[in-house]
This record gives structure tokens, sequence and C-alpha cells, in this order.
């Protein structure tokens, strides 16, 4: 029943989240999403944690929704970003109907150890963050391609420039590749500890270190070379397909396509 309900209200709230208010009732839409938020979190508190981590592809999604609207939540306290909500809550309410549809067993079996916990815990944030950077960089380049045609959208706006909000975006980045960093970094030299076997390099492995290369070049062309517009927008965008690729690629492959 709770996980029932939770889902319910979660999907309710999310979708009342994404109607156009006026400015006047914005609060409301903040608090709909906050509300949303705890559902959610109840969601993964009845699927994920109480089933001995099931921590199968949906539920992994789940994990990262979450976090992803949470960041959404806390920076856009000060910060109005009109459409946002769109390219972040839509995602969100089709992982939780594909979550009702094809979530299944997967539990994890060193769920007692500290260091998988850990680095779970940092993965899952730094994905978190990076999710948002990518549903972030999409809402700049609508509003550039809305500017260059010097046309007013009902739908994107914001209250401020594209420079600030580049350097918000590469803000993000930077504190996403640090954490993404930390579990590449301890996923490949403490394997063991980890994941109690040795590291196997694999595609799972192959991406996701091809994805960090990517975000370092971005990161370095960033700061020391002044790159921004559209081409630090496809780049950022294009590492992020290639960590989408690096563990739900595979997981989706293994759990869905060779199971």
């Amino acid at each position: 029943m709770l996980y029932l309900s939770s889902y319910i209200f979660a999907l309710l709230l999310y979708w009342l989240s994404l109607f156009n208010l006026n400015d006047k009732y914005i609060s409301v839409k903040r608090l709909s999403v906050a509300l949303a938020l705890i559902c959610h979190a109840l969601l993964i508190y009845y699927d994920v944690l109480l089933r001995s981590f099931n921590f199968d592809f949906s539920n992994a999604l789940l994990v990262v929704s979450i976090i992803t609207v949470f960041f959404y939540l806390i920076f856009n306290i000060k910060m109005h970003h009109k459409g946002l909500e769109k390219i972040i809550i839509i995602p969100t309410i089709l992982i939780l109907i594909f979550h009702s549809i094809f979530s299944h067993e997967h539990t994890i079996r060193n769920d007692d150890s500290i260091y998988y916990l850990l680095h779970i815990g940092i993965a899952i944030i730094g994905y978190g963050l990076l999710t948002y950077s990518a549903f972030f960089s999409i809402f700049i380049m609508f509003l550039e391609k809305n500017l260059h045609r010097k046309k007013l959208s009902s739908f994107f706006s914001s209250e401020n420039s594209l420079l600030g909000m580049e350097k918000f975006l590469f803000f993000i980045l930077g504190f996403g590749f640090i954490l993404l960093t930390i579990t590449i970094f301890t996923g490949v030299f403490f394997s063991n500890e980890i994941f109690r076997q040795p590291f196997i390099f694999n595609h799972k492995t192959f991406f996701g270190i091809t994805s960090w290369l990517f975000y370092a070049y971005v990161l370095y062309q960033r700061f020391f070379n002044g790159l921004r517009g559209k081409k630090a927008l496809h780049y950022s965008l294009t590492a992020f397909i290639l960590l989408l690729l690096s563990y739900f690629g595979s997981k989706f492959v293994i759990e869905y396509l060779l199971s």
C-alpha cells in the first residue's frame, strides 16, 4: 500500500508541477515538486532499501532521478528558469512509469560493505549532478536558439544571462567531474575491497573512462582556452551520453536483452 500510494502521489505531484503557473504561484509549483520528492523517496525506501538493496536498472534510474530533481529544487530556490522543470520532470515521470512496469529483482550481495556503500553513494551523487548539468545544457541550448531567432518563448525563459548560466553550468560540471573521478579511481584501484573481485576491463569501464576523458577535455578547454557556446554544450552532452552508456547502457543490455 505504501509503495502504491507513494508511486501515485509522486506521479500526480510531478504532473501538477508541469502546469504553467504565474510567477505569483511559483511557490505552489515548488511545493508540489518537494512533496513529489518525498513520495519518490518513500518509493525508493520501499523498493530499494527494504528489498536488500535491490538495484536493478529501473531502480538505478529511480535513484539517480530523485537526486537530479533534488538538485533542481535546491539550485532553483533563488533562480527561476522557466521551462527547465519540463526538461527534468517529464523524464522523471517516464522513469516512474517504466519502473512500475519493468522493475525486477537484482539484489546487491555486498551491501553490507562500507566501501561499497561509499562508492555507490559518491557515484549516485555524481550521476545526479552530471544528469542535472545535461538537462541544464539542453535548457541553455533552447534559450540560445530563441535568442538567435530574436523570438520570445512562452515555454523557456530565465532571469539570468546566458553567460551567467554557462558559468553555473561549468561550476556543476566541475563538482560532478570530481565525484566521477573518485568513482572511477576507487572502482579501478580498490575493486577487491569494493566489489570483492579483481578489476575487469570491459565495455562499462571503457565508456566510463572515455566519458571521463571527454569531461576532462571540456573542462580543460573551458578554463584554459575559454570554451563556451554551442561547442561547449555539445561536448558536455556527448560526455554525458558516454556516461549513460557506461552504467545504464550495460545494465539495460544485461538485464533486459540478455536475460
